[in-house]
């Protein structure tokens, strides 16, 4: 009973979505009315009561409830009734600014180039600061935010379209006609010295000196018997050792 419960208040709210404000969420449906699915459930997902949601519970409705009032085609999804969904309208009293945003790395690209539709017919701008974020974060974690200047973007020709209450669509905003954070550039790290060598730590041991390309002399034992051998042989070498 409580899963059946939950099922037709999760169809309200997709019908909802889908058929009526698509706009609330962040979406625009395209010119016959469908909504790419993974989409939909990244603006569902938002809302802490429908988290839980994933594309397997949308199938599963649609196999086992009669008159669902959406259908999916591909990895696409659609509200049936689609006579009340908010129409693309050219506006020309824009707001002076609107936002967008864009991967972080795509950043340096779109501002040389300019901002176009990224697999979407449209590039979709907001009104709202807080709702192009909200958009912006289901592609990126930490998206770049984009100010668009709407008059300057009129007066390169672009063509706006207001979806709904927030959202307005453009096909490209060519460079110049918004601004974003300055490129951070990496800085390479600082060159450090090498640590010198270990000390031996015991009589008798050594280690390489690489730079002088030689062997370091043993020290402790090692080297006191070496002294000793040298005052030896120059003994035996004195003539004066040998007289009477």
């Amino acid at each position: 009973m409580k899963y059946h419960r939950m099922s037709c208040q999760l169809v309200k709210f997709l019908t909802y979505v889908l058929g009526r404000r698509p706009d609330e969420f962040g979406l625009v449906p395209d010119s016959e009315g469908f909504i790419p699915l993974f989409r939909l459930l990244k603006a569902v997902c938002e809302d802490e009561a429908w988290r839980f949601v994933r594309e397997s519970h949308i199938h599963e409705i649609l196999m086992t409830a009669p008159d669902i009032p959406f259908e999916i085609s591909g990895n696409r999804i659609r509200a049936t009734d689609r006579s009340q969904l908010p129409e693309h309208i050219v506006v020309t009293d824009v707001p002076k600014l609107l936002y967008g945003c864009v991967r972080r790395k795509a950043w340096a690209h779109v501002l040389a180039k300019g901002l176009s539709p990224a697999g979407d017919p449209w590039v979709v701008l907001s009104s709202n600061r807080e709702m192009a974020l909200r958009m912006g974060k289901r592609n990126d974690p930490r998206p770049v935010l984009l100010t668009v200047l709407s008059q300057r973007s009129v007066e390169q020709g672009v063509v706006f379209h207001r979806v709904g209450v927030h959202l307005f669509t453009a096909g490209h905003i060519p460079a110049g006609c918004f601004t974003g954070p300055a490129l951070h550039q990496e800085k390479e790290p600082a060159h450090t010295a090498a640590p010198p060598p270990p000390k031996p730590t015991s009589p008798g041991s050594f280690i390489l000196d690489v730079d002088k390309g030689g062997r370091v002399a043993p020290k402790g034992k090692g080297q006191k018997k070496e002294i000793l051998w040298k005052k030896e042989r120059k003994h035996r070498r004195d003539p004066k050792n040998y007289l009477g």
